[in-house]
């Protein structure tokens, strides 16, 4: 039964909503779960960063040698390797003898980044895995292919305890307020151009990410109409979506995503979602009664300025969206519910 099993996640990834947002749902759910902590184990400053990029040093070694003691001494059922960038190939090798091997990545190693240093450990261990998780449908071929056995889509999701919506006033209502934002990083494809229409449109948008990666891709009148704040996390990041009145959402080509996190994220938070229009997305919410689409910069800023302009029929399609991420199963629990699922019928086979 899913309650008995005890699950190692040997992480990978940065952030909040990752790993411990795994984590937590797993125990909240009745199974004994815990974090490996590769970045504890890695230096910090300089060193750190190369290590990190390069996935080669002392750091790397160690956090290897000691995820394979940890396993030895509490023979864990399963150990999830998240993204699984730091993991020798021989360390997986060393740990599936004694314990079920899964795996999850939210990149896509297969796509136009395949050759990036960071992968090159992980790509090279997928045959030895039992199971593995993938973001998008494009990569259950591909990972099969790989060698990887078993592998399955599990899709991202919002976390009920950071995703809700918030009533902003004050100060708070003035900080965060915006007729169009979109929090995140850049790529040469249409974002620009969207955003960079709705502010010549006479749209206050608010973009937000780091302004090196902005300046590079970002032509200079584009860049000083955006503007690019710093990057958002945590509570800053929504309430920076809550005092939104249009939350915009680009899919990544440098991932081949057809969706991604912040389209759970936003509905969670009772806001307005306005989304690249790809088949998944129309199959996770209605176009124009749980949010809206667009398929060209043309198309962005008419709707853009469209909902800003018409309150009523924004806060309907806002409403009606928040509704149906509660009731489909966005949530954390349920993907985490899924993934268990999984996980014992490969465990049995």
């Amino acid at each position: 039964m899913a309650g008995g099993l005890r699950i190692i996640i040997a992480r990978s990834a940065f952030f909040e909503v990752y790993e411990p947002a795994w984590c937590r749902a797993l125990n909240e759910i009745g199974v004994r779960c815990r974090i490996f902590d590769t970045h504890a184990l890695m230096p910090g400053g300089l060193f750190g960063r190369i290590e990190r990029k390069f996935m080669w040093g002392p750091g790397i070694w160690r956090a290897n040698r000691r995820l394979e003691r940890e396993v030895r001494a509490e023979r864990p059922d399963v150990v999830l390797f998240y993204q699984g960038n730091h993991f020798y190939r021989e360390t997986i090798e060393k740990i599936r003898r004694s314990t079920f091997v899964a795996g999850y990545h939210n990149d896509d190693p297969m796509g136009p980044r395949r050759r990036s240093f960071r992968y090159r450990h992980m790509l090279k261990a997928l045959p030895l895995y039992h199971g593995y998780h993938v973001y998008r449908e494009c990569n259950v071929t591909e990972f099969l292919a790989a060698g990887v056995p078993r592998v399955r889509l599990l899709m991202s999701y919002y976390t009920p305890w950071l995703d809700f919506p918030r009533e902003l006033g004050g100060d708070a209502a003035r900080r965060w307020a915006s007729d169009v934002v979109f929090a995140g990083h850049p790529e040469p494809d249409m974002r620009i151009e969207c955003l960079a229409g709705a502010a010549r449109a006479g749209l206050r948008a608010r973009v937000y990410g780091d302004y090196r990666y902005w300046g590079k891709w970002t032509p200079p009148d584009a860049l000083a109409l955006l503007s690019p704040g710093p990057p958002l996390i945590g509570e800053d990041y929504r309430m920076a979506i809550c005092g939104a009145k249009v939350c915009a959402c680009f899919f990544s080509r440098w991932n081949r995503d057809q969706y991604t996190r912040r389209v759970f994220e936003i509905p969670a938070c009772g806001a307005f979602l306005l989304a690249e229009r790809t088949p998944v997305m129309l199959g996770l919410y209605e176009e124009g009664k749980e949010a809206e689409y667009f398929s060209s910069v043309e198309e962005f800023v008419d709707k853009a300025r469209f909902y800003v302009e018409n309150d009523e029929a924004r806060k309907r399609i806002a409403g009606a969206g928040y509704k149906r991420c509660m009731s489909s199963g966005y949530d954390v629990y349920s993907r985490m519910r899924q993934w268990l699922k999984d996980i014992e019928e490969w465990r049995g086979s």
